[in-house]
């Protein structure tokens, strides 16, 4: 699998090397490690941010800290809803 990086997909270069950075080590490795724990990061984000006993100021709080330029959470619902960029 190749991924482009040239012309308007210049961004992708930066953003797996930030991860690869982040995770302390190579870029290939990068991308494998995101791809699998995303979905687990996702639901448990899901998970905790609906828990019961969380008062809806921090929730609301922590979701908006959690929100990324790619990944909006919204808790305003009793169900948190995650949209991807």
């Amino acid at each position: 699998m190749r991924i482009r990086t040239d012309g308007e997909y210049a961004h992708r270069k930066d953003t797996i090397e930030a991860a690869a950075e982040r995770l302390d080590c190579n870029k290939t490795h990068a991308v494998l490690v995101s791809c699998e724990v995303v979905g687990d990061v996702l639901d448990g984000v899901e998970d905790a941010l609906e828990h019961p006993d969380l008062p809806p100021s921090l929730r609301d709080e922590l979701a908006e800290t959690i929100s990324t330029r790619r990944v909006d959470v919204d808790a305003s619902e009793p169900e948190v809803d995650m949209n991807l960029d």
